[in-house]
């Protein structure tokens, strides 16, 4: 059985930030201009990327190929992502942690669906006398990364409506508090 890292034809953005438990946003990642029609103070533009693991097995005529893993990540994206210039200390720091909140949910959605799914990984074959086998592999590849990436993204809305919800956008304090402390442990 070989293995290969499938990086597809999607494309990455051109300056990301990939979450890890030691990363903490900074005012200074938010790199868009300001959006002066927006009653929100901040804008934290999160997403996610995935990167294939496949394994292919040539049986008989066909090539059968398994996505072995799934390499996920949640990733900010400052190029989309912006602050108003206009707000104080004390609230930009409580704003920065409820911007922070938002990656870190992505962080948590990525786990859930995770642990949820461990039949992701998809198997499926290719019959051998197909010259373009590597560019229909892919193309079935990224429909599988499609809807692993549209699950993530939908569990996310979700989950950030009930953070926004629960914290009135970071304004409820003690919310916003308990929050960040949930997520420390």
């Amino acid at each position: 059985m070989k293995k290969l890292v499938c990086d597809t034809d999607v494309q990455r953005e051109p300056q990301v930030i990939i979450w890890n438990n030691t990363q903490i946003l900074k005012w200074s990642d938010f790199k868009k201009k300001s959006d002066p029609d927006s009653e929100a103070s901040a804008n934290a533009a999160i997403g996610f990327e995935s990167k294939p693991i496949i394994e292919y097995l040539k049986v008989g005529k066909q090539l059968k190929y398994k996505i072995k893993d799934l390499q996920l990540n949640a990733i900010f994206i400052p190029n989309l992502s912006w602050v108003t210039k206009n707000i104080n200390l004390k609230e930009g720091n409580l704003l920065l942690k409820h911007e922070q909140g938002h990656f870190d949910l992505a962080e948590e959605v990525i786990r859930k669906i995770k642990n949820k799914s461990t039949g992701i990984y998809k198997v499926f074959t290719i019959k051998e006398k197909n010259k373009n086998n590597m560019k229909e592999a892919t193309l079935q590849v990224n429909k599988i990364r499609d809807d692993i990436e549209s699950e993530l993204q939908n569990e996310f809305n979700i989950q950030e409506s009930k953070y926004d919800n629960k914290t009135n956008h970071g304004l409820i304090k003690i919310h916003q508090k308990n929050i960040i402390k949930d997520s420390k442990n």
